[in-house]
């Protein structure tokens, strides 16, 4: 991996994984949810392969950074659609990665957070056969016992942030408030947009695949435009040997 820009006092060159740590390392905590966007597109803008999924336009480095992000993360932030498409299950870790949490002192796992109004999700997102990090499921008040029992059963906290719709302030500031702040958004497109409508988008993290698929492949926001513009400042970019680019950019405080 090869950092392209100066980065505080960190000079252009190659860089390990010790370094990827200091670059990607979240801001000290400072009792308010800080969150982070990661996602991958083509050279032609889409974030689906052919496939229809994200994955098969994945790179080696890609699966790396998209690790490590994990392993600083105390929250994986999803959509229940994502969740479906991708095949999502409770974060479970590679050693390297559990090293990683321990030495930042961080919990074991990440917790799963999904946002869905609909809580059409299959209770196997928790498999009880395999360790992995806790599961929560973000909805509407709009629910019965009957709705959240499976849920429960398996293990699933099942928490209410707003009415007709989830209330994302609400729920980061949940978060936050149980000392979870490192808050990692994986998708999906309508879930980020979201999150930069209602100005809850700290970073965003975008990589970019040597590779074009054509079709009408999903951009990384879905659905009504933003009330405004949100502009973001470039932190740093990195080049990866198999040629895949990795931008990070912080939400701009200066005046647009």
């Amino acid at each position: 991996m090869h950092l392209l820009n100066r980065v505080d006092d960190v000079e252009p060159g190659p860089v390990d994984r010790t370094g990827l740590l200091g670059l990607y390392r979240w801001p000290e905590p400072s009792g308010r949810a800080v969150v982070r966007s990661n996602f991958i597109a083509t050279l032609d803008g889409s974030i689906q392969g052919l496939d229809g999924r994200s994955g098969s336009i994945n790179t080696p480095s890609d699966h790396e950074i998209y690790a490590l992000h994990r392993a600083l993360a105390d929250v994986i932030l999803v959509g229940a659609g994502t969740v479906r498409a991708e095949g999502y299950r409770a974060v479970d870790l590679q050693p390297w990665q559990r090293e990683i949490r321990a030495a930042e002192g961080l919990a074991p796992y990440p917790l799963l957070a999904v946002v869905t109004r609909s809580l059409h999700l299959d209770p196997a997102i928790a498999d009880p056969l395999v360790e992995h990090g806790p599961v929560i499921i973000m909805t509407t008040q709009q629910h019965d016992e009957g709705d959240v029992r499976p849920l429960l059963a398996a293990g699933i906290e099942v928490r209410s942030h707003g009415r007709a719709a989830v209330d994302l302030a609400e729920l980061t500031g949940d978060l936050a408030e149980r000392g979870q702040s490192r808050i990692l958004c994986e998708g999906g497109p309508r879930l980020h947009r979201d999150l930069l409508a209602a100005g809850l988008l700290d970073e965003l993290s975008l990589t970019l695949s040597p590779s074009a698929v054509g079709g009408g492949g999903v951009r990384s926001t879905v659905g009504d435009p933003l009330p405004a513009r949100v502009d973001f400042d470039l932190r740093f970019l990195l080049l990866a040997e198999d040629q895949t680019v990795f931008a990070s950019y912080r939400r701009s405080t200066s005046p647009g």
